[in-house]
């Protein structure tokens, strides 16, 4: 989850711009500052980050069975995350529609860090990392390519789970580092709009069919028992919000509120794990 980096800064800065500032003067400065703070990060998470690490020479690191694969999804879905939004970005500025540009920003950044772990004695560079980045851009890029539009919503959500204070080396001392860490907490969901395959009345339109996935007690990321504790995968079933349609009379302010479209919202679900059907209040 290291690969979470916040371009909000960014988009704030540039939507200062008034409506009358050339199109292409825009689109100079959008990808210039574009350039700039993804050079600038992966120059601070090279001393934030790798520097209490020995560095090594190049070299392979298979990580595909580790922590159930979460972190795998953690990749594919900042993968999406920077696509669409780096190409969303592009559009505000110079008023064309690519896709590729979101994808090919993205695609290009993840892989630079997957060199730098390549290189740091703690990681190696993973094929399996690379795979869950490609499958995250080409989620984005086939939807565009098929529709021009998004209709599966990749989300994420996160609660705190009771397992981190037993490793917290591991699973994250506080909130924050946990946010990044502990698998446990988190759930990666995939929403479809019902509207798509039942007939829904248009006030109700937002609402959306959610499959997610996550994982309980994983204590290590290659071993599934550890001191008591037994991991096991689950899977959820719920409902969830569009915010893109959430207030079909009011476009502009649907616009404004999609960017809550990569959190996943609190509504009653199914749980299915290896071990019994849960029924919960409130999935998320």
């Amino acid at each position: 989850m290291r690969q979470f980096l916040a371009v909000l800064p960014l988009c704030m800065g540039l939507s200062s711009f008034k409506a009358q500032d050339s199109l292409k003067c825009r689109t100079i400065i959008t990808h210039s500052s574009l350039v700039g703070i993804g050079t600038g990060s992966l120059v601070a998470l090279q001393s934030v980050w790798y520097q209490p690490y020995q560095n090594d020479g190049f070299h392979w690191f298979n990580d595909a069975d580790n922590w159930m694969q979460m972190d795998k999804l953690g990749h594919g879905f900042t993968a999406y995350a920077m696509s669409k939004s780096i190409n969303e970005l592009h559009q505000w500025s110079s008023g064309k529609k690519n896709p590729w540009v979101g994808v090919s920003y993205a695609f290009t950044y993840l892989t630079a860090l997957e060199v730098m772990d390549g290189f740091s004695a703690g990681w190696g560079f993973s094929w399996p990392d690379v795979a869950a980045n490609s499958f995250g851009c080409g989620l984005y890029i086939t939807q565009e390519a098929l529709w021009q539009k998004q209709i599966i919503y990749p989300k994420f959500s996160f609660r705190q789970s009771p397992y981190a204070k037993y490793r917290p080396d591991v699973l994250g001392s506080g909130t924050a580092e946990q946010l990044l860490k502990d698998y446990n907490g988190q759930t990666y969901w995939w929403s479809l709009p019902i509207k798509l395959v039942l007939p829904l009345p248009k006030a109700w339109s937002f609402l959306c069919f959610s499959l997610g996935y996550g994982c309980d007690a994983k204590m290590v990321g290659d071993q599934n028992t550890w001191q008591g504790f037994t991991a096991r995968r689950q899977v959820y079933l719920s409902l969830d919000v569009d915010c893109s349609n959430l207030f079909p009379k009011h476009p502009k302010l649907n616009k404004v509120i999609s960017a809550l479209n990569y959190l996943k919202f609190p509504f009653p679900s199914l749980e299915f794990s290896s071990d019994k059907t849960r029924f919960h209040w409130l999935g998320y």
